[in-house]
């Protein structure tokens, strides 16, 4: 099966990415294909444990969540996360880990297909 991973630079509440990359995550699994998120630059704010927003159902914490159930792998950039006070991943939900940008770029030389939102 193919190796898809995603690189995320946006915020949850600017675009909808978040929500484009998880239905896409999610139909690769179905399909029994490896996923591989990176978090880079605002995309780090998208599996924050303690979202919540009057009026959804559904956080993006919630469907990465559900993403790491499934056996997604996701990573977020360590200077992005610094930069923006997100305490060395301490914030984040279950089983997002914290790493350095060449993470990244080893993901690249690993994946089949890389999908930029």
């Amino acid at each position: 099966m193919a190796k898809i991973g995603f690189i995320i630079t946006t915020s949850p509440w600017q675009f909808q990415n978040w929500e484009t990359a998880a239905n896409i995550a999610d139909a690769a699994l179905d399909k029994g294909h490896e996923v591989s998120f990176f978090l880079y630059l605002d995309g780090v704010y998208n599996p924050i444990k303690l979202q919540a927003l009057r009026g959804y159902e559904v956080m993006p914490k919630d469907r990465f969540s559900r993403l790491l159930s499934r056996g997604a792998k996701i990573f977020a950039c360590v200077i992005c996360i610094n930069a923006r006070g997100l305490a060395d991943g301490r914030d984040y939900i279950d089983g997002v880990k914290v790493g350095p940008l060449n993470l990244f770029a080893d993901m690249i030389g690993d994946m089949d297909r890389l999908i930029q939102l």
